[in-house]
């Protein structure tokens, strides 16, 4: 009978996108029946991730909104639609359907929305999510997840329904819902992806490397594969997208996974040996190293070897080419939305004497983005350039080292 709805979107206007949705269907009298969500690809910036908690290594993995738009549409179809401020979510899905070229009716002309009817079965509540379902009694561990969110809106609907009579005040909209047309859009085009499908990010990408392949990986193929290896290190943090492009410049070089296994040790002995030119291996040197190497997906004795080696002189180090150095007058551009402002952060590089720009141009050094795996179109660019994409919290590290 009814199909209880939420969105998380990119922000809160109509050129924003839906990212994450989810569905459940309720009986009569409230019980939940079915439900289904998927984080959606918006190809694009994710908005305020502080806020929804989305990250973009699980949403680059996930259907764009015409993927699942038919699965969307079959499970509102003859259906009263619910949800928490309905005409907020009925806005963005009208949105998102206007791109596709389709038409589908309001939810809010014909729906229940538990955040309108808080001030009948909720009186003197506040009347967002949060504070209805603390009146109700409702549990909502993960505010901001759309299933969660759904759940307890569900829940708030059948405590909503427990307080009427036997038949509730908007009995009238199911035979609205039974007689609008909807239009038809092909189901099953793509599997729902939830959260956490990137929650390994990319250090695990040498276990995605073909264990053989027919070319062997000398030099130019080997100097390729180290030189974006070092950009991919830069915050000492291999995101999802550096893990795939990693994962596919090996297989165009022919670089195998035993192969890749010994450039890293090489990476690692070339760090090693730099940590050592002074004489002294520091704990932050020794630290920076165990991380190095977890990224490499080099077990941990990898390190004192590497060590040994370079103290002993007794291999030549790999010196990985085209090293990344940031330098003072670099150009850097901030892409998305950062949990302090994009005015701090540029004020802090301004203040270590790097130039901040506005847009992504060859010239453009380093661009700093609130999620390294960022779909912004500057992060894209930047990624067709060459030019390295890394996160916020590499901002210290980076200007620690620079030059």
């Amino acid at each position: 009978m009814y199909a209880v709805i939420d969105v998380e979107t990119t922000g809160l206007y109509s050129k924003d996108r839906i990212v994450e949705i989810a569905v459940a269907h309720l009986d009569s009298e409230g019980r939940v029946t079915d439900r289904w969500a998927t984080l959606v690809n918006p190809r694009r910036d994710l908005g305020p991730q502080v806020l929804h908690g989305i990250r973009a290594a699980d949403v680059r993995r996930a259907p764009t909104f015409d993927q699942i738009a038919g699965e969307v549409l079959a499970r509102l179809v003859g259906r009263i639609p619910v949800a928490h401020n309905i005409a907020f979510d009925s806005r963005m899905l009208l949105n998102e359907y206007a791109r596709l070229g389709t038409a589908i009716p309001n939810l809010a002309e014909y729906g229940v929305c538990t955040m309108s009817w808080a001030s009948h079965f909720l009186p003197g509540v506040r009347r967002t999510l949060g504070d209805c379902c603390h009146a109700a009694g409702i549990d909502n561990d993960r505010p901001h997840e759309a299933l969660s969110d759904v759940l307890a809106t569900a829940e708030l609907l059948t405590f909503y329904l427990g307080s009427t009579s036997v038949i509730p005040p908007w009995e009238e909209l199911r035979w609205i819902a039974a007689r609008l047309a909807w239009p038809q859009l092909p189901t099953g085009l793509a599997e729902p992806v939830r959260r956490g499908a990137g929650s390994t990010g990319g250090a695990d990408f040498l276990a995605r490397l073909v264990e053989h392949l027919p070319r062997v990986p000398d030099p130019p193929q080997a100097d390729l594969y180290l030189a974006m290896l070092d950009r991919a290190l830069i915050d000492r943090h291999v995101s999802s997208t550096e893990a795939d492009e990693l994962v596919a410049l090996a297989a165009e070089l022919g670089i195998a996974r035993p192969a890749a296994i010994e450039l890293h040790r090489g990476y690692l002995l070339a760090l090693a040996s730099v940590a050592l030119d002074d004489g002294v291996l520091t704990d932050g040197e020794l630290e920076d190293l165990k991380l190095v190497a977890a990224q490499l997906s080099l077990p941990e004795e990898e390190v004192g070897k590497a060590i040994q080696d370079a103290a002993a002189d007794a291999a030549v180090a790999v010196d990985p080419v085209d090293r990344f150095e940031l330098r003072r007058g670099d150009l850097v551009v901030l892409t998305g939305s950062f949990a302090e402002s994009k005015q701090y952060w540029a004020e802090r590089l301004g203040t270590a004497g790097i130039a901040v720009g506005t847009n992504v141009t060859k010239r453009t050094a380093l661009v700093v983005a609130a999620d390294p795996d960022s779909m912004s179109g500057k992060a894209a660019k930047a990624r067709q350039y060459g030019i390295p994409v890394v996160g916020v919290e590499a901002v210290d590290l980076i200007l620690s080292r620079l030059r």
